[in-house]
């Protein structure tokens, strides 16, 4: 069996996960939810919208200064931070597509005009893979160990996957110093650590209790449910793979919260996702004349 045709089968299967995924989503959505019931629950959250889409800002800006630093480490020329939030922002919004590639083959219009070889800039991309999953296991594995319901032996398995992960980071690479590979790693954790924030503040702010062990327990979870669809090949934006698997593992661990705030928590975390991508796509718009000036 050729490459191609391994491709293709990895491809749908990734995709029908995704749609299973999402199906199941919908399929839970339709059991706790009307459309008006929705709609109120999402007025109410209103109050804290803003610090949401500020957590996902935040979010998508560091990401992408710590891709920028990988990026410099093979241009023959330097650029300012704002070329690389230009060709990120213009392109992320294609991970929706089908595949869960296109984002990345349209940063390949970016290599020839900073001097990375079109092969570099797929080594990039795949170090920025490893640098997340290492970042997504260290993060949820520190909030796994705060939340203390996580039991010891998973929580052990966390904590060594982490550390197996950063050292093979640190064996990869040869060109990026350790110093180098430690505050990029630690910036990915960040990126990724608002991205768990955003679902644990959501959850947070509905529930009666506000207690912080559900909160780091919730955030634990959704960042190993987002390198879950990060990973999924396929699934477009890991959408379906994400939500799935959230509500998934939080019904298994019987966390102390109705389903129902899980389900619309999980799908807040998407509607703000989609809709920060747009906006970032959006404002790439005005910079038009910026990168004419940069000639890039």
């Amino acid at each position: 069996m050729n490459k191609e045709k391994i491709k293709q089968i990895v491809y749908f299967i990734g995709k029908s996960l995704g749609i299973l995924g999402l199906l199941f989503v919908l399929y839970k959505l339709s059991q706790d939810y009307t459309w008006s019931s929705f709609t109120g629950q999402f007025v109410l959250l209103l109050p804290i919208m803003p610090l949401l889409i500020l957590f996902n800002f935040a979010s998508l800006l560091i990401g992408i200064y710590g891709w920028h630093q990988m990026l410099l480490n093979y241009a023959t020329r330097t650029f300012p931070y704002i070329a690389s939030y230009y060709y990120f922002s213009k392109t992320e919004i294609a991970k929706y597509l089908p595949g869960n590639i296109f984002h990345l083959v349209g940063r390949q219009a970016l290599a020839s005009r900073i001097g990375v070889k079109q092969t570099q800039m797929a080594k990039i991309s795949l170090f920025q893979a490893l640098f997340l999953l290492t970042s997504t296991l260290l993060v949820s594995s520190i909030f796994a160990f705060f939340s203390h319901h996580t039991p010891p032996l998973i929580l052990l398995l966390m904590g060594l996957s982490s550390i197996a992960s950063f050292i093979v980071l640190v064996y990869l690479y040869p060109s990026f110093s350790f110093k180098t590979k430690f505050s990029l790693n630690m910036q990915f954790a960040v990126s990724i650590a608002f991205q768990g924030l955003m679902l644990g503040v959501i959850v947070l702010y509905q529930s009666d209790t506000h207690s912080l062990e559900l909160f780091f327990q919730c955030v634990s979870i959704y960042t190993i449910s987002w390198l879950i669809g990060f990973v999924t090949p396929g699934a477009s934006g890991g959408l379906g793979i994400r939500e799935g698997v959230f509500i998934a593992i939080a019904t298994y661990l019987h966390i102390d919260i109705s389903e129902e705030i899980i389900i619309f928590s999980v799908l807040l975390v998407r509607l703000i996702n989609i809709c920060v991508d747009v906006i970032m796509y959006l404002s790439t718009m005005a910079l038009e004349k910026k990168m004419k000036e940069l000639q890039l």
